[in-house]
């Protein structure tokens, strides 16, 4: 039972967190979540307990060096990618979603058994559906991270993609992904969703009465890494990581189609392509004059805080960008496309520059390099606006108050209890957020 603690601060709970990968390193964006979200929930002294799957026993190992000071328990089950890609080959016949069948395991169905037979949970929170099947049917209060729509991103995949095979995958793995999201979202006490669309998308098939939009939040650097005139003149970049089909085709657009616009009025323009594992056919843009790919660096902050102007030209995306929040967050002017900024919520002509084609792409890069006082001032916005809404703390206490939302719901034999469940209400997200929807 949660145990509330003085001067009226959340309830010291014991919690379940699943997750599909390791969370360190954190070289994914949902490995960098968890990993926040562990660290934010250990700080807070609640009892966390974690299960996740890791590739081999040196990972473990790192991870328990990493994170075993602050966690109750680090459990890991070992699972290497020919299991996991052989597993989903022999479920394909089946009507669950690939990437659900993809982290199938016994081993894990029993971890968790375990673990919730050993410990009297006050909630469980599940990162991502694909970790839903051992969660959902649980007699314990619950919450899940479904962070996107993947019906939503699936179908936007499908409507760009030209390769036939990916077409294929992206049009079966959408069929499937649509009913399962929606079936699973109405398992659990709350479904939190980085923006408004992935929630309308979901609510087309079922009411989802239980979704709360919570993203999750950036680091913000220091004040003293800021200098707009210090920054490369005319530099563009785009970062990510560079082996997801959303990230090489907006690089590759980019690179291609926009790019080019902006050479002929300002002929010194370079284009950075800033991220780990890019695919060969980024690699063969880099031509060592004006396009350059890095592959993973060290800090991408460095090379935010260098660069004049931030891209996120993405034809395809659901969810909020974390592109979009680190390059505000480092006083980077951004310019990126109405679906890269559908989970941000940045205001056009405020704290961003929102252009859809080729063409309007590359006048508002061009807007910026000729505009000092829009350039700073756009800047300036972004990074005010990442500091009011996106850091992590400020998120996660939205999400911590759920947890203890639905746990405070299943325990009715506190007076004190019973009448917090009573009075309190799902935060919503801030109003000028919602207003940007």
């Amino acid at each position: 039972m949660a145990v509330r603690r003085q001067g009226g601060a959340a309830p010291r709970m014991k919690i379940l967190v699943l997750a599909s990968r390791s969370p360190w390193p954190p070289t994914m964006a949902d490995s960098m979540t968890v990993n926040r979200l562990l660290r934010f929930l250990a700080a807070r002294g609640h009892d966390v307990h974690l299960a996740c799957f890791v590739e081999h026993a040196a990972e473990a190992d790192a991870l328990e060096r990493e994170l075993g000071q602050h966690l109750a328990s680090i459990n890991t089950v070992i699972r290497k990618p020919w299991q996991a890609r052989l597993g989903t080959f022999l479920r394909l016949p089946g009507a669950k979603p690939m990437q659900v069948d993809y982290y199938h395991s016994r081993a894990m169905k029993s971890t968790v058994e375990r673990l919730v037979n050993e410990h009297e949970f006050d909630v469980c929170y599940t990162h991502l559906i694909r970790m839903a099947e051992y969660t959902r049917f649980l007699a314990l209060p619950k919450v899940i991270g479904m962070q996107i729509s993947q019906s939503l991103n699936l179908g936007r995949m499908y409507e760009v993609v030209k390769d036939p095979l990916r077409k294929l995958f992206y049009f079966i793995e959408s069929r499937r992904v649509a009913p399962y999201e929606a079936t699973v979202a109405e398992k659990y006490d709350y479904a939190m969703l980085c923006g408004q669309s992935d929630i309308d998308e979901i609510r087309r098939r079922t009411p989802l009465a239980n979704a709360v939009v919570c993203p999750h939040g950036q680091n913000v650097p220091d004040e003293a890494r800021l200098n707009p005139d210090a920054r490369d003149p005319h530099s563009i970049v785009i970062t990510g990581v560079m082996s997801t089909y959303t990230n090489v085709d907006a690089a590759s657009w980019f690179a291609e189609d926009v790019f080019p616009r902006i050479r002929q009025r300002f002929p010194d323009a370079t284009f950075h392509i800033v991220g780990r594992n890019p695919q060969a056919s980024l690699q063969k843009l880099d031509d060592g004059k004006a396009i350059f790919v890095t592959g993973e660096v060290d800090d991408v902050y460095e090379w935010l805080c260098g660069k004049a102007v931030a891209v996120a030209p993405l034809r395809v995306a659901a969810g909020m960008q974390n592109k979009i929040i680190q390059a505000m967050a480092s006083h980077t002017p951004v310019v990126a496309t109405s679906i890269a900024n559908e989970g941000v919520g940045g205001s056009h002509e405020e704290n961003i520059l929102i252009a859809d084609d080729a063409e309007a792409l590359a006048n508002a890069v061009m807007r910026l390099f000729d505009d000092n006082t829009l350039y700073r001032r756009i800047g300036a916005e972004g990074r005010r606006f990442v500091q009011k809404y996106w850091t992590w703390d400020a998120l996660f206490e939205r999400l911590e108050r759920h947890l203890e939302l639905a746990a405070v719901a299943r325990h009715p034999d506190s007076d004190e209890n019973a009448g917090k469940a009573q009075s309190c209400e799902p935060v919503r997200q801030p109003e000028s957020l919602d207003s940007q929807r």
